[in-house]
């Protein structure tokens, strides 16, 4: 009988290696399978973060856009603004922006609110009347007053009441035939709730006077619905008077009329008593 230890060598040595190759054919696997699982791990944190860079991204998009939007429209209105304020500074340096303005008119109207857009464009007119055909259809009037030479008048109420000390003002009276140019002096809110403006004309020399030297003073009141007001000019003094958007301006001469047949003075009664006594008592020593 042949020994059996060769045998039993052999397939010790043929398990051992068939064990060996089995632990190394499993270790690479293992490998393969966690650099599998590193390299999913890997491309899913790649693709959250670029989706995430991907909405930063379109989100920055959106607010760089509506910035733009918003920065051309402040843009557009910065500009629109910038023009009148150069010429609210060419109208009045002491009241160069709109703010100081609507801030003036605010104050003496006791907190009253005024419309900017209507403000500028009442600023633009040189004159606070233009001449109207209408012949004061609105105004009570008689027929009398209507044809007495009175010139019939559209006010601008707004353009009254922007006027600030140091604006200008021109007074177109076609009874005079002139357009006078007033100065306003002074702008006073009276207790009423009207506001009265105080002026004198001017030409480019400056004050226009009359002979004494004094100045021709005009003054204009505006209360809720009415207004009023006085011109002294070379020409003679006028009145104006407006109730809502329809007035009239006349010479004040004009406005009085005089009877040839009644006496153009009053005697007081007391006087014209002790007139009557005396003229009794005569007769009666005659």
């Amino acid at each position: 009988m042949k020994p059996i230890y060769p045998v039993l060598a052999v397939g010790a040595i043929f398990l051992g290696t068939a064990y060996w190759m089995a632990q190394t054919d499993e270790a690479p696997l293992d490998e393969q399978v966690a650099e599998q699982a590193s390299v999913s791990t890997d491309a899913m944190y790649d693709a959250a973060a670029r989706s995430a860079q991907q909405r930063s991204q379109a989100q920055n998009r959106q607010i760089a856009d509506a910035t733009g939007q918003t920065a051309a429209e402040d843009s557009a209105m910065t500009d629109a603004d910038q023009l009148p304020e150069e010429q609210l500074t060419e109208l009045n340096p002491d009241y160069p922006t709109m703010a100081m303005r609507l801030h003036e008119m605010s104050a003496r109207r006791d907190g009253r609110a005024f419309d900017s857009a209507q403000v500028r464009d009442a600023l633009s007119a040189s004159a606070a009347w233009n001449a109207s055909d209408d012949a004061g259809a609105g105004l009570d009037l008689s027929d009398e007053e209507r044809n007495d030479g009175r010139e019939f008048i559209e006010f601008k109420r707004m353009k009254l009441e922007t006027l600030v000390a140091g604006d200008t003002l021109e007074l177109p009276i076609s009874q005079s035939g002139q357009i006078y140019q007033a100065e306003i002096t002074q702008a006073l809110a009276n207790s009423d709730g009207s506001v009265t403006w105080h002026g004198k004309l001017v030409d480019e020399l400056g004050a226009v006077t009359d002979e004494s030297g004094s100045a021709y003073d005009v003054t204009f009141t505006s209360g809720q619905r009415m207004a009023s007001g006085g011109m002294f000019t070379p020409e003679g003094h006028f009145v104006i008077e407006a109730v809502g958007e329809q007035g009239w301006i006349a010479n004040a001469s004009t406005l009085f009329k005089f009877d040839e047949n009644e006496p153009d003075y009053v005697i007081p009664d007391d006087l014209d008593t002790h007139s009557s006594n005396n003229k009794l008592d005569n007769r009666t020593h005659d």
